[in-house]
């Protein structure tokens, strides 16, 4: 997890322009991720599980 905090830590190029807004499966992936750190005993891990609770209220659910 540190690479991701590491501004020398490469992304790949993208070839294609970015949407303005993330699709329904990326929200949905960053919702995951948010709330799986937010199960860390950190710092982090509290602002993991605030944001993960304030993004939650924004994304429409996954359908069933």
């Amino acid at each position: 997890m540190d690479e991701l905090l590491d501004p020398a830590f490469g992304m790949p190029e993208l070839y294609e322009p970015r949407l303005p807004l993330l699709t329904l499966t990326e929200a949905h992936q960053l919702l995951d991720a948010l709330q799986h750190f937010g199960t860390t005993d950190h710092d982090w891990g509290a602002q993991a599980r605030h944001f993960a609770a304030e993004f939650a209220a924004r994304v429409p659910s996954r359908a069933p």
